[in-house]
């Protein structure tokens, strides 16, 4: 992660520095991308940027974070049902159809570069970054759910939180390990684990409930 210096500039500098990294990572294969390349596009002089970042991942790992953190917040403010359908409808690989998704169309090409890195990357994003970040968000969520009738009740919060977290990170990983590319076929894998494992979360009159409504919501 950035070097406290970077957190000591003005916030105004902060995201025109972010701004102008995205549409490089985004525009470029990230092992494509030189440390010239991000010197010229951040308009920055080398020792300046060795003032707020370690190399490259470093700076990577900042727009992850950012963006994960806007969207965590973003939920984390939609309190009650929107909860339980933001995590019910993530579980199906839908969200964005039923839930406005709050990142911006850079933002989500971002996210989109995850699939693309390079393994020794995915992992340091996923330990400095993702790890830990989404678990108490979703463990409250599994505590709303409860209340609410949705869940089965033996169900461990933490392992659960834990496995969701890291679904992600698993997905990509399966993806590449047996050179699977092709966007819909991933799509449909995904759509498959996350309904494997949503009907394993919930009582089952409430899964019926949940995939009528998703159906509605398509129509």
């Amino acid at each position: 992660m950035p070097k406290h210096s970077f957190f000591r500039l003005d916030e105004a500098r902060r995201e025109e520095i972010s701004n102008s990294a995205m549409y490089l990572f985004v525009d470029h294969l990230y092992e494509d991308i030189t440390m010239k390349m991000v010197f010229d596009r951040l308009s920055m002089h080398p020792g300046t940027f060795y003032r707020y970042f370690e190399d490259k991942d470093d700076l990577y790992c900042l727009l992850i974070r950012n963006v994960s953190q806007k969207r965590a917040a973003y939920f984390k403010n939609n309190n009650g049902d929107f909860l339980n359908r933001f995590f019910l409808t993530s579980l199906f690989g839908n969200a964005n159809e039923v839930v406005t998704e709050p990142l911006n169309e850079l933002e989500i090409k971002l996210t989109e570069t995850f699939l693309k890195i390079p393994e020794n990357v995915l992992l340091k994003v996923y330990l400095n970054v993702l790890k830990g970040e989404s678990f108490p968000l979703i463990k409250d969520i599994l505590r709303r759910m409860r209340v609410d009738g949705y869940l089965r009740p033996d169900l461990d919060d933490d392992l659960i939180s834990f496995m969701f977290e890291s679904m992600q990170f698993n997905l990509v990983m399966f993806f590449r390990e047996f050179d699977i590319k092709d966007a819909t076929l991933q799509h449909k894998i995904s759509k498959y684990f996350a309904d494997f494992m949503g009907h394993g979360l919930l009582e089952d009159h409430k899964y019926a409930e949940m995939v009528s409504d998703l159906k509605k919501a398509k129509e």
